[in-house]
């Protein structure tokens, strides 16, 4: 189903029209893959364009869209202090485990940051999806995204589960507001007046009452935005239903299918994903978890292993690239695809076995501004700070904002 207009509510319309008249709106996507790749499969060992340089042996597939990909090396998400996992503060560019009088926490994701901004006229202000698989994946934690005051906002697992959240599972109108209504229900029971009993907390206690009101009341912001598109109809599926047991490789590429729909349909704006990595490889034969895949040594066994993951990695990348770019985007007035108004992050927070450091990072889309596809990119400072990207992409996709986290400038230098 074409994006129409005329059904959303008054004021999304007219944010609608605006956009018809200004421009087009931007996409933005965070991809982590989980554990890193080994050097020899992945990252060149050049820079320039790819078409001049010798190509990593684990690019495969990829090959065929390089002239859509950016590499950039050097970036490093210097806060980072977990080894074994990357994705919990890819996005926030903190130490999750050095706040102080807390042992983990975190701070604002740049997506949400994103998506305050991008997602007023969407039905859903941005959209999380995750991995089913559990441990050695290298993301730890609960999420990839997380609210203002550091608390994590959990993703879909499930293509079945994002499937209904897009276009709806067939029940009435009247059903749907029924089960708000009982949702609500359930959160003014929940939704006390705490000042009295957090006088008798510890400052400890208080703090998690403090984070645990705060997820109460985004519930209720989210019920609030579903009852006032209530009256706005889902968009038709433009994809087959997903099984329920879909896993590994077929679950990518539902999930896959599942973004450019979402963007096709302008059901939100901004996405973040954890991939699966266990389940992808036991779907390749592969006995191994990604964690132990990185303790490779010598064993040249798992060598090959390893790079047959990145081959897989970068076939499932090129495709999604390929259904990107076939895409139109139906509030582009001059006719342009989902790929060209979008900035798709490819990447994650660990490199080589567990370095935390100069972080892998493939970038496609074409509504970064000055940047020509094509390339391996480096900083010239190492471990530049990988906020200075994110500090870029917010920039690029409109967000007034100076600096993101611990950014000390953008990334336009390496871009451009």
């Amino acid at each position: 189903m074409p994006f129409l207009a005329s059904l959303l509510p008054a004021g999304a319309r007219v944010a609608a029209e605006e956009v018809l008249v200004s421009g087009t709106p931007k996409r933005l996507l965070w991809m982590a893959m989980g554990h890193g790749h080994m050097e020899e499969h992945f990252y060149p060992t050049e820079t320039g364009r790819w078409s001049d340089i010798q190509l990593p042996t684990g690019f495969g597939a990829l090959e065929r869209n390089l002239n859509h990909v950016t590499m950039v090396s050097n970036l490093s998400n210097n806060e980072n202090q977990q080894p074994h996992g990357g994705s919990e503060a890819l996005l926030t560019c903190a130490n999750v485990v050095g706040f102080p009088g807390k042992a983990k926490h975190n701070s604002v994701s740049c997506d949400q940051v994103a998506a305050a901004h991008l997602g007023a006229d969407t039905r859903y202000e941005s959209l999380q999806l995750d991995t089913q698989d559990k441990g050695g994946e290298g993301h730890a934690g609960t999420a990839m995204s997380f609210r203002q005051d550091g608390s994590a906002i959990p993703g879909h697992q499930k293509p079945l589960a994002v499937y209904h959240k897009l276009f709806g599972g067939n029940i009435s109108k009247e059903e749907q507001l029924h089960l708000l209504e009982n949702r609500k229900s359930i959160f003014d029971v929940l939704n006390y007046d705490s000042s009295s009993i957090k006088r008798t907390l510890s400052r400890e206690d208080a703090e998690k009452l403090d984070e645990y009101m705060t997820s109460v009341r985004d519930v209720e912001t989210a019920l609030s935005r579903e009852e006032a598109w209530i009256n706005v109809p889902k968009p038709k599926a433009n994809v087959k239903l997903p099984g329920e047991g879909m896993t590994g490789e077929q679950d990518i590429r539902m999930m896959f299918k599942l973004i450019v729909t979402a963007y096709q349909t302008d059901s939100t704006r901004v996405i973040t994903y954890r991939m699966p990595g266990t389940s992808l490889l036991q779907g390749m034969g592969i006995g191994y978890n990604p964690h132990a895949l990185s303790h490779y040594g010598t064993n040249t066994m798992v060598h090959s292993m390893n790079e047959e993951r990145t081959k897989k990695l970068c076939e499932l990348f090129s495709d999604f690239i390929d259904d990107l770019r076939g895409t139109k985007d139906p509030l582009d007035p001059n006719g342009g695809t989902i790929f060209d108004n979008s900035m798709v992050y490819y990447g994650g927070g660990l490199r080589t076995a567990h370095r935390t450091l100069n972080v892998p990072a493939l970038l496609t889309g074409g509504a970064f501004k000055d940047l020509e596809h094509g390339q391996h990119r480096k900083a010239q400072k190492e471990n530049t700070p990988l906020a200075n990207l994110w500090t870029t992409m917010l920039q690029d996709a409109g967000v007034p904002i100076d600096r993101f986290a611990d950014a000390n400038a953008t990334a336009s230098s390496i871009l451009s």
